[in-house]
């Protein structure tokens, strides 16, 4: 299996079942839905990039909102994706979680934000 989707599985392996209200960078987090999964270009393997609730539970409970710029800084590219939904105290949020440590959020009123898993991070030396 290739490095791209062992990376985000591996890290996320241990992950917790989902519960009420885990704490991100959006608030309390709770009814995590993943509507779909292994999304992408079939030559990166990305049909096996599968999340569940406890994985995105766990991306956000780690994650940092980080700018476009640092993103292309100190994260790899992943080409594989999944998406759902989230809800907080302001409504429900869609998600998009990339394999390689990042993802864009949006809210209801349309505005996007980038998080990324600092455990994720790449060496310049990589």
């Amino acid at each position: 299996m290739n490095r791209r989707i062992l990376g985000f599985g591996l890290l996320l392996a241990t992950s917790i079942a989902n519960a009420q209200a885990i704490p991100s960078p959006i608030g309390p987090v709770s009814d995590i839905e993943v509507i779909e999964d292994g999304l992408g270009p079939a030559r990166e393997n990305c049909q096996n990039f599968k999340v569940s609730a406890a994985m995105v539970a766990d991306f956000l409970r780690h994650a940092i909102l980080i700018t476009h710029r640092q993103e292309h800084d100190w994260y790899l590219y992943g080409p594989c994706q999944a998406s759902g939904t989230l809800s907080t105290r302001y409504g429900e949020w869609q998600w998009r979680l990339l394999n390689l440590g990042t993802a864009r959020i949006t809210a209801a009123t349309g505005e996007q934000f980038t998080l990324a898993d600092p455990r994720m991070e790449s060496s310049l030396a990589d």
